[in-house]
């Protein structure tokens, strides 16, 4: 795949993580607030200091001629140099298809914490690509994830996803203590609930097998988020399976992805 950097163009692996773009400390998301711990003015990136179409338009519209995408995951990369000036990277990647539901695996990958607060929810801490790693050795599929407990147990979050569960009265998700990191979708999703009267709460507890729903939200999914359909055991065992009846957890979903359509960005 091709790759963006502060103006120039280079060659990099299929798929390539970030540790191999960019061996050094970087951060994805949240840039404001992420560029400080390493030493960065925001005011100085080229491309992540504001979300202007002008100024991403140009970039990502040759970054996708380039991969003959349409339909793609853009990742920033933004890390620190000697200088003390920032380095930006743009990738492309194809965007895998949005499965229709997705079975969670248990992993023995214990969820880390986060080394400050806000964290960017996209960065690739060490932890996270463990888990990854762990979830492909586990199966080959893509409507998996994996999920993660803190050292007590709590679930947290998945390898690449935030998670929330209904119980039949009450929405949760994982309280910040474990770990978690309320992902963009997550956020999203949560703000969709409370717009509907629905009771949210934050909550530490392990895997909710009493929960009639569970939910795996990714922005990278068409609507935001697909329903679990079953948890598997590190034995390969299925632990918990959703119920029959889904109505209620996937008229939310449709709500999410109304709610998202609406506030699209089209560069255009």
């Amino acid at each position: 795949m091709m790759a963006w950097r502060n103006g120039e163009w280079f060659p990099q692996p299929d798929n390539a993580e970030v540790s191999v773009i960019h061996p050094g400390p970087c951060h994805l998301a949240r840039l404001a607030l992420g560029c400080p711990r390493i030493g960065l003015d925001a005011s100085r990136l080229q491309l992540g200091a504001k979300a202007e179409v002008a100024r991403w338009q140009p970039v990502v519209r040759q970054l996708l001629a380039r991969e003959k995408l349409t339909d793609a995951i853009i990742r920033l990369i933004v890390a620190s140099r000697a200088d003390a000036l920032p380095t930006e990277w743009l990738t492309a990647r194809a965007l895998p298809p949005t499965p229709s539901t997705i079975d969670l695996f248990q992993l023995k990958t214990v969820r880390d914490q986060p080394e400050w607060l806000p964290r960017p929810k996209s960065g690739p801490w060490r932890n996270s690509s463990e888990a990854w790693r762990e979830l492909k050795s586990l199966t080959p599929r893509l409507d998996v994830e994996g999920l993660q407990f803190d050292a007590l147990g709590h679930l947290a979050e998945a390898t690449r996803s935030s998670l929330a569960w209904w119980d039949g009265n009450v929405w949760n998700f994982p309280a910040a203590v474990t770990g978690r990191l309320l992902g963009t979708a997550a956020a999203q999703f949560r703000g969709v609930l409370m717009q509907a009267g629905c009771s949210v709460k934050d909550t530490a507890e392990g895997f909710p097998f009493h929960a009639q729903a569970v939910v795996v939200l990714r922005s990278t999914f068409s609507g935001g988020a697909v329903l679990a359909q079953k948890y598997i055991g590190l034995d390969g065992t299925t632990l918990w399976q959703a119920s029959a009846d889904q109505d209620a957890p996937r008229r939310h979903l449709a709500a999410l992805a109304q709610w998202r359509s609406q506030r699209a960005i089209i560069l255009a």
